[in-house]
C-alpha cells in the first residue's frame, strides 16, 4: 500500500515539474527578441568612443599620435584653386 502511495507521489512530481519546464518554455518565446546585432553595434560605438577619449589623454603625446593627428588636420584643409 506504501509503495503504490510512493509511487504516485513520484509520479505527480514528475509530471509537476515537466508541466513547469514546459510552461517557462511558452512563457519564453512570448518574449520579445532582443536585437543582438544592434547591441553590438552599439557596444562597438562606444568602445571606439573610449578609445578616441583614450588616445587624447595620452601623455606624454607619441611621435606616432603627433602625425596622425596632422595627416587627419592636413586632409580636412579645403583646397585653394588658382
Amino acid at each position: 500500500m506504501n509503495e503504490s502511495k510512493f509511487m504516485t507521489w513520484v509520479l505527480g512530481f514528475c509530471v509537476g515539474i515537466m508541466f513547469t519546464i514546459g510552461a517557462d518554455k511558452l512563457m519564453e518565446k512570448n518574449l520579445p527578441i532582443q536585437d543582438s546585432e544592434a547591441t553590438r553595434a552599439e557596444e562597438l560605438i562606444s568602445i571606439y568612443k573610449r578609445g578616441v577619449r583614450d588616445a587624447l589623454k595620452t601623455n606624454p603625446v607619441s611621435f606616432e599620435l603627433e602625425q596622425v593627428c596632422l595627416e587627419v588636420w592636413a586632409n580636412k584643409q579645403p583646397v585653394e584653386e588658382k
